[in-house]
């Protein structure tokens, strides 16, 4: 009775193994183990999750465990078990190294909408081609090893169909900043919506006789996003660019220029660091964004130096961008001439709803000013939220003026 209310499986490689015959005997006395399983998340034990298929199963994670490398032939027999088990399974993410047997078997799930898959590639040119056909796929996600080859677009197929990828929206990659500038034009489609870019740091970093330099990489990658997105008819909404580890070297905001022609962009995320992102370059992406309505600036250490925005630059960013309503923005108050004095205009109408202010800087002197700004900005402060300031345990959001306190009471400590 109580497997018919399994919906959820997560099997991990413990040290301390159930013996299989266990599982064998259990499955022995039924079809299906767990007769309504949704979602199964398995990191290498392919023979024991094997016999937990059920044809109620809609998503399936699978993950490569280091201390199981002898189970790989059962990993295999997993996936080619899918289709013929799992015909309406909805979401695949298999990151690990598959053949171009399995990349066949994954061709026959026609109801996938979400693919996951790590790009080492060894596999025929004609398999990938094959995922580019899948009907009903609308999110794809591509991951690459540390140690796999930089040179691995060089075995990328080209998508030359017209319905290659017909009902894709949503596009991301989780690589080097190379990797992700080559492998974008042949994964790009016409009714793309949302692109994200997971990158470490780059090759030029590390390597003096690189051609390119990762400003340079950046901007191709870039170039490539806006020649996509110039057609009138683009459905191009949503950009993310995530540092995936801590040796992300900070971009140059030059880099992302070719942006600016993303007229239609509602979402943009940069959480990487920046250099020298101030209010002039603030105000720039203000006017070419003006339709944004989540706009989000991680601050870090590595670029706080080289990164100010002010007062002046967020009063400006709020005229420009009217249908903004989630921010994420540290703003610079230190000194009374970054802080602008109240206009004898009526205060602004916008939607904002949550603004991060994490690791904003006020002081004892500026935050009367700042607060009072703030209050014409949206007349009522006390209805905006921001997450609190960083070093405390509790993360949930607070009121505006409250954070800034914070803030003051953590510079300047009475």
């Amino acid at each position: 009775m109580y497997a018919k209310l399994v919906r959820n499986v997560v099997m991990y490689a413990p040290e301390s193994e159930i013996e299989k015959s266990t599982y064998h005997q259990i499955q022995a006395s039924r079809k299906f183990l767990f007769p309504n399983l949704r979602e199964i998340y398995c990191e290498g034990r392919w023979e024991e999750v094997c016999l937990l298929l059920s044809p109620s199963l809609r998503r399936v994670v699978i993950l490569e465990d280091e201390k199981f490398h002898s189970s790989i032939p059962a990993m295999f027999t997993f996936i080619n078990a899918l289709p013929k088990t799992c015909p309406d399974l909805r979401s695949l993410e298999a990151y690990l190294d598959l053949p171009s047997s399995a990349l066949s078997s994954i061709l026959k799930l026609q109801k996938l909408q979400h693919l996951g898959l790590e790009i080492v590639w060894s596999q025929e040119s004609k398999h990938l081609s094959g995922i580019s056909l899948l009907p009903n796929l609308r999110l794809l996600q591509f991951s690459q090893p540390c140690w796999a080859d930089p040179d691995i677009q060089k075995f990328l197929p080209i998508f030359g169909s017209p319905e290659a990828f017909c009902a894709l929206r949503e596009l991301g990659f989780c690589a080097s900043l190379e990797s992700i500038a080559n492998w974008l034009p042949s994964f790009i489609s016409p009714n793309l919506t949302t692109f994200t870019a997971q990158y470490e740091g780059t090759w030029a970093d590390n390597d003096e006789e690189h051609e390119l330099s990762s400003k340079e990489i950046c901007y191709g990658l870039c170039n490539t996003l806006a020649k996509h997105a110039r057609s009138p008819s683009s459905t191009l909404r949503t950009l993310l660019f995530i540092g995936k580890s801590s040796d992300v070297s900070p971009a140059e905001v030059e880099a992302f220029q070719p942006l600016l022609e993303l007229r239609g962009l509602e979402t943009l995320v940069f959480d990487i660091p920046f250099n020298d992102f101030n209010d002039h370059t603030l105000i720039k992406w203000a006017r070419a964004w003006s339709n944004l309505k989540t706009f989000e600036v991680e601050a870090s250490k590595s670029s706080r130096d080289s990164t100010m925005i002010t007062l002046f630059g967020v009063k400006t960013l709020f005229q420009l961008c009217p249908d903004l309503k989630y921010l994420t923005l540290a703003f610079d108050a230190t000194k009374l001439d970054l802080v602008p004095e109240i206009p004898t205009t009526p205060s602004l109408c916008h939607g904002l709803k949550n603004w991060d202010i994490t690791v904003s800087q006020v002081n004892s002197a500026t935050l009367g000013p700042a607060l009072a700004i703030l209050n014409w900005v949206f007349l009522d402060t006390w209805h905006i939220k921001s997450r609190r300031f960083p070093m405390t345990d509790d993360m949930a959001s607070e009121v505006l003026p409250y954070s800034l306190e914070r803030i003051a009471a953590k510079v300047h400590p009475r």
